[in-house]
């Protein structure tokens, strides 16, 4: 008989227990709870990225804005337009150049142009829809150049040859 109460009294107080803390409502703040004004949990590593208006661990997903690589249509008509304008400026034996394209970030791209005489590089950008060149060369940048594309990437051309002052300068 005493078993029989111990075990009724140990499922009560069981019982009881559960019921307690159950209902309790935990208001203690957890350790490395922590949000910021976006809600990233800083703690577990998130922070804010406003280009992609998201939390994100940097070390797992880069914080830079996603930027379309050109297809290879657009590439194409980016190689035709560049030979063109280097046909115009420099006369028909631009024709022979094989242009290639190096890098393209939004509206901006850099390549090459190379031929049985040598080559150089070349930059340009696209305005209203078509691309245009931009400079060109094998020597020096000059900033002149860049004055009508403000928002040309530094990364691609980071300093020029400025003319009035006769030194180079960062972008």
């Amino acid at each position: 008989m005493r078993k029989i109460f111990f075990i009724l009294f140990i499922t009560v107080i069981a019982s009881g227990a559960v019921f307690y803390f159950s209902k309790t409502k935990k208001t203690e703040k957890l350790i490395g709870g922590d949000k910021d004004e976006h809600g990233c949990l800083i703690a577990a590593g998130y922070s804010w990225c406003e280009v992609k208006q998201k939390c994100l661990r940097v070390w797992e997903e880069s914080c830079e804005a996603v930027i379309a690589t050109p297809t290879i249509d657009e590439t194409e008509a980016l190689k035709t337009m560049i030979k063109k304008a280097l046909v115009a400026k420099h006369g028909n034996s631009a024709n022979e150049l094989k242009i290639s394209v190096s890098k393209v970030v939004g509206e901006y791209a850099q390549g090459g142009a190379s031929g049985d005489g040598g080559g150089g590089m070349w930059f340009g950008a696209k305005v209203n829809g078509h691309w245009q060149l931009v400079w060109d060369g094998n020597g020096v940048i000059t900033c002149e150049s860049f004055v009508s594309y403000p928002d040309f990437p530094k990364e691609m051309v980071p300093e020029c040859y400025d003319e009035q002052s006769g030194k180079m300068k960062k972008r």
